[in-house]
C-alpha cells in the first residue's frame, strides 16, 4: 500500500522533477493502481519481488511526472522561441522596409522574398483594388506612390522608371484637378518644376490617347494581376515562415533561449529525466533478474529444507544414542554394585563361619566361671558384622549420585532378604 508523504522532506518541491519522497495526495491512488497492476502481470513469488514492484510503481509514477513537466516546459519553450522568433523576423521586415522606401528600384525584390514583405505588398495591393472598385474609382497620391514602388520604380518626378512611366500617366488623368496633383507630387518629391518640366510632363503623361475610363480599366486590370501574384506568393512564403518557425522552435528547446538561468534549469530537467528513467529501467531488470532466477532459489530453499531434515534426523539418532549409553552405563554401574554386594557378603558369610567354630570350641573347653564372658563376647559378633559391611557399603556409594546411591541401598535391602525368603521356605 503507497502512503502519502507529505510528513516527510519536500526535497526540491518547486519543480518536483528531483524530489523522490514526495507524493501528492491525487497522485496516490495513480500510484497504487499501477502497482496493483505490476502485481498483476509478474505475479511476485517473495517479498524481495513485490518490494522490487513496489519501487517500480513509484519510479514510473515519478518517470511519467517528470515528462508531464518536461512537456510543459516544452511547450512554453516552443511558444517562447515562435515568439522570439517572430520578433526577430518583424525587426528584419523593419529594416528592409526603409531600405525598399529608400531605394524601391533594388529592394522591391528582396523585400518581396520574405513572408512579411509579400504580405505587406499585398495588403497594399488590395486596398488599390479596393478603391479602384469603390465609387470615386480612383485612387489616391499615397497609393500611386506605394504602387510606384511595388513596381520597382521610385515614385519622384525625375527619377521614374518605365512602369512608374506608365503608372501615373494613368493615374494623372484619373485626377480631377491635375494641376494641383503635380505640384502636390512635386512639393513631396522635394524638387520644383520648371518650364521645361512642363513640355516633359506634356510629353510623357498627356500625348496619348488614354482617358479616364481607359486609365482606370488598365490600372485595376495591372492591379489584378499584381495582387493575384503576390496572394500565391505569401501563400507559398507562409508555409515556409511556419517551417522556419518550427524548426527555430525545435531547435531552441533546451538551450534556455539566451537566458542562462532557463539554460541551467533545462539542464536539470533533462539530468532529472534521464535519471528517472534509468532507475525504472534497473529496477525492471531487477525483477526480471529475480523472476528468472525463481527455480534456482526454489531449488536453493529445497535444499536448504533438505539438510534441516537431515540435521535434525542426526540430532535425534544421537540423541537417541546417548540414552541408550547412560542406560548402558547404569546397567553396568548396577552389576558392579551388585557383585560388590555380593563380594562384601561373602567375605562376610565366610567371617561369620570361621567365628561360629571358635565360640563352640571356647564353650567346650571353658570353665563355667568363664561361662559368662564367652557369651558376651558370641553376642557381640553380629554387631561388629555388620558395622564392617555397613563400611564398606559406605565406602562403595562415596562419591556416588543420589540415585545411584539409592540403586544400591535398593540391592542391599533385597539381597537382605534372600536368606530370610529361604529360610522361611525351609
Amino acid at each position: 500500500m503507497i502512503h502519502s508523504s507529505s510528513l516527510q522532506p519536500r526535497n526540491a518541491v518547486r519543480h518536483g522533477l528531483s524530489s523522490s519522497l514526495h507524493i501528492p495526495e491525487e497522485r496516490i491512488r495513480y500510484v497504487e493502481n499501477l502497482r496493483v497492476e505490476l502485481l498483476r502481470i509478474h505475479q511476485p513469488q517473495s517479498a524481495e519481488e513485490r518490494d522490487c514492484i513496489s519501487e517500480l510503481a513509484l519510479a514510473r509514477w515519478k518517470t511519467s511526472e517528470i515528462d508531464r513537466q518536461m512537456d510543459l516546459r516544452i511547450q512554453a519553450e516552443f511558444e517562447q522561441a515562435g515568439m522570439i522568433f517572430d520578433r526577430q523576423k518583424l525587426d528584419q521586415f523593419e529594416i528592409d522596409e526603409k531600405l525598399w522606401l529608400s531605394n524601391p528600384r533594388f529592394r522591391r525584390d528582396l523585400l518581396g522574398l520574405t513572408y512579411h514583405g509579400a504580405s505587406l505588398f499585398e495588403q497594399l495591393w488590395s486596398e488599390i483594388l479596393a478603391a479602384l472598385n469603390s465609387t470615386i474609382h480612383k485612387i489616391s497620391l499615397q497609393q500611386a506612390r506605394n504602387m510606384a514602388m511595388m513596381l520597382g520604380s521610385s515614385w519622384n518626378v525625375h527619377e521614374l522608371s518605365r512602369d512608374g512611366l506608365w503608372l501615373f500617366s494613368r493615374f494623372l488623368k484619373m485626377e480631377p484637378n491635375t494641376a494641383q496633383t503635380i505640384k502636390l507630387w512635386a512639393m513631396l518629391s522635394n524638387t520644383t518644376l520648371v518650364a521645361g518640366d512642363s513640355l516633359f510632363i506634356d510629353h510623357h503623361f498627356f500625348s496619348d490617347a488614354h482617358n479616364a475610363a481607359t486609365s482606370h480599366k488598365d490600372l485595376k486590370e495591372r492591379a489584378t494581376q499584381e495582387h493575384k501574384f503576390w496572394v500565391l506568393r505569401k501563400r507559398d512564403l507562409e508555409m515556409e515562415y511556419a517551417t522556419s518557425r518550427k524548426q527555430f522552435a525545435e531547435m531552441s528547446m533546451g538551450t534556455g533561449l539566451g537566458d542562462p538561468k532557463l539554460a541551467n534549469d533545462a539542464r536539470l530537467a533533462l539530468r532529472y529525466q534521464i535519471t528517472a528513467q534509468n532507475r525504472a529501467d534497473k529496477l525492471v531488470r531487477r525483477l526480471d533478474g529475480l523472476k528468472r532466477h525463481r527455480g534456482l532459489m526454489e531449488y536453493r530453499s529445497a535444499m536448504a529444507e533438505e539438510r534441516e531434515a537431515r540435521r535434525l534426523e542426526r540430532q535425534s539418532r544421537e540423541e537417541s544414542a546417548a540414552y541408550t549409553m547412560i542406560g548402558d552405563v547404569q546397567d553396568q554401574d548396577d552389576e558392579m554394585i551388585a557383585h560388590n554386594i555380593e563380594s562384601v557378603l561373602e567375605d562376610l558369610t565366610a567371617l561369620v563361619g570361621q567365628i561360629k567354630p571358635d565360640s563352640d570350641d571356647t564353650q567346650d573347653h571353658s570353665t563355667k566361671e568363664d561361662a559368662p564372658a564367652v557369651q558376651n563376647k558370641v553376642v557381640d559378633q553380629p554387631v561388629e558384622i555388620e558395622s564392617r559391611l555397613q563400611a564398606r557399603i559406605d565406602r562403595m556409594m562415596k562419591g556416588r549420585s543420589r540415585s545411584e546411591r539409592a540403586r544400591i541401598r535398593k540391592q542391599v535391602t533385597a539381597m537382605n532378604k534372600e536368606p530370610e525368603l529361604a529360610g522361611a521356605k525351609n
